[in-house]
């Protein structure tokens, strides 16, 4: 208010002194308007003397108003405008028809104006009057007086208003600095809200005033602002978290095809370390595929799902991509089918195989009972097809059991049974369980393991896995031949091997080896009995305590089967 004040208090003397200035102007502009008045009035000039000599008529007036103490110039004027004479220069060749102080003479008799005369290059006020109906007398005085009292005025004032403009700046020089004050705050707060700082605040002093009330509201908006930016980010944290956590790629780009979003899955999935926002989707092979599902559904505005295949063979995914509700970007999600394609396949092979299997001893028992049926049958062969009967129904009895125990060991995510065990008792009881089958197979067996060595284990499952293992190092030996059981501690883990002096895996068949229903020979394999489920059943027990299994072989010098199991804690029963 009080700078305010100020400003109105110069704008006042200014208009005043504007308003004074022009007063006395016009006083002295009037003073000598009546002081020419008064010459032309007085002057009486013979007309007959100005024919023969004008130059030195008008000399000889001027000459006469100097002395009387007047300055006036006196020219003597042609009604065409040319000069007869000039009391202040001779000579004159310059035409003054069109100086507006003679056309006003020629029009009402007497005329007046105030310029700079062109002829003495100095500051006049010009009366002229017309004599005779032939000649114009004008009287010219010089305002060098009213100039100097103007220029005095001017220079007094401008000095006075310099004063009071100094005066007032600094009586509201601490008003304006407490002015300035929070508005280079606010200016500061809002320097630190653009570099992301939106903690920033402005202390507010008076509330009352305009600035206080800007102060007031900017804090509000920066508070708003404040919660605004958190809430985003922690939705756009939550958000993250929930791309992330995905087992699919997210990926969105914009109008212009570049990435503007995506989760670390998708550089998994499409084999892109090198992926980043603001890149092209045309950087690899893969990527090229998903932008023609993206750019299909930006054609037709539609969702679009397509099936494209990885980098390998056994590599499916799914690509679904749709365009967001304002045309700005499209989203797809890219899901990898491979393992579901692989389960199909298994399941289909399963199938296969469980029908092929459970065939095989079905035709035979379906065809032993139709011989049995005929009447002709001596005692002898009745009784070889009984035999058939009862091996074909215990064949299926294994193969039945080896199901249902492969399908417990796969939906079994721990094992509440499971307890510190023995491992070279376990071994022992194996060994000991099939002795009858390794004589009659001609196959000797040696072991040695470790007798403080435990592992966390169901008894039955740890049994029924060097059972199948021992039991196939038997059935696939050569007469005469051997299997050895070692076992030992290596940093926390037990590791027993089944070593056997048998026929041998070609290299071609280990990695399927573990596979449900494999066989290297299903010839051999059915001619001894097997189900093709016992090393299936070994992997998932091994699995499922926490191991793994591992096999190494040559063909025609034997197999080793290498069981790592972690040791119970302390290594001691409980």
């Amino acid at each position: 208010m009080a700078l305010l004040n100020s400003a109105i208090v110069v704008v006042s003397f200014a208009v005043a002194f504007l308003l004074c200035a022009v007063q006395v102007h016009n006083q002295y502009e009037q003073e000598f308007t009546r002081r020419l008045d008064a010459v032309l009035s007085l002057s009486s000039l013979d007309t007959a003397e100005i024919s023969e000599n004008p130059q030195k008529e008008a000399k000889l007036l001027g000459d006469s108003l100097q002395k009387s103490g007047q300055a006036v110039r006196i020219s003597i004027i042609a009604e065409n405008g040319r000069v007869l004479g000039d009391s202040a220069q001779q000579d004159i060749n310059e035409n003054h028809l069109q100086r507006p102080e003679i056309q006003e003479a020629l029009k009402n008799g007497r005329g007046y104006d105030m310029r700079l005369s062109e002829t003495t290059h100095q500051r006049y006020l010009y009366a002229a009057q017309r004599v005779d109906g032939k000649y114009l007398v004008r009287a010219a005085l010089r305002t060098t007086e009213m100039d100097n009292v103007m220029r005095g005025l001017v220079g007094g004032a401008s000095i006075c208003m310099l004063i009071g403009i100094l005066v007032a700046c600094l009586a509201t020089l601490p008003l304006v600095s407490r002015m300035l004050h929070p508005l280079q705050e606010l200016t500061d707060a809002a320097e630190e809200i653009s570099r992301g700082h939106f903690t920033s605040r402005v202390a507010v002093k008076d509330a009352k005033d305009e600035v206080g009330r800007l102060a007031r509201s900017f804090n509000r908006m920066t508070r708003s602002t404040e919660n605004a930016i958190t809430e985003l980010d922690r939705n756009q944290s939550r958000l993250k978290g929930l791309l992330e956590g995905m087992d699919d790629g997210v990926l969105a780009v914009d109008r212009d095809d570049r990435i503007l979003f995506f989760n670390e899955r998708v550089r998994t999935l499409l084999s892109c370390p090198n992926l980043c926002v603001g890149a092209s989707l045309d950087s690899s092979l893969l990527l090229s595929h998903v932008a023609n599902v993206m750019q299909a559904a930006k054609d037709s505005g539609k969702s679009c799902k397509e099936q494209i295949a990885g980098v390998t063979a056994e590599q499916q995914f799914t690509v679904y991509a749709a365009v967001v509700e304002d045309g700005s970007s499209v989203l797809a999600v890219v899901s990898d089918i491979s393992r579901m394609k692989r389960l199909e396949q298994m399941r289909s092979e399963f199938v296969g195989n469980v029908t092929h299997e459970l065939k095989t001893p079905l035709t035979s028992i379906r065809a032993s009972i139709e011989l049995l049926k005929s009447s002709d049958r001596d005692e002898q062969t009745r009784s070889y097809f009984y035999d058939v009967l009862d091996m074909e129904a215990e064949r299926l009895q294994h193969l039945i059991d080896d199901m249902l125990v492969l399908s417990r060991l796969e939906n079994m995510r721990e094992d509440s049974a499971a307890q510190p065990i023995n491992v070279e008792e376990t071994v022992r009881d194996s060994v000991e369980r099939l002795s009858l089958t390794a004589v009659k197979n001609q196959i000797s067996i040696d072991f040695h393991v470790d007798p403080k060595m435990y592992v966390r284990c169901a008894p039955t499952r740890l049994e029924q896995l060097f059972t199948n293992l021992v039991e196939n190092a038997i059935k696939y030996n050569k007469p005469g031949g051997r299997v050895e059981i070692t076992g030992a501690s290596q940093q926390e883990i037990a590791v027993i091997k089944v070593r056997d002096t048998g026929i041998g895996i070609a290299e071609e068949h280990i990695p399927r080896l573990f596979e449900r229903f494999y066989r290297v020979d299903t010839s051999r394999s059915r001619e001894i009995g097997g189900t093709g489920l016992g090393l299936s059943i070994v992997k998932h027990i091994a699995v499922l305590y926490g191991g793994d299994i591992s096999v190494e072989s040559k063909v025609g010098e034997g197999t080793v089967f290498t069981v790592r199991l972690p040791l119970a804690s302390g290594n001691t029963p409980v």
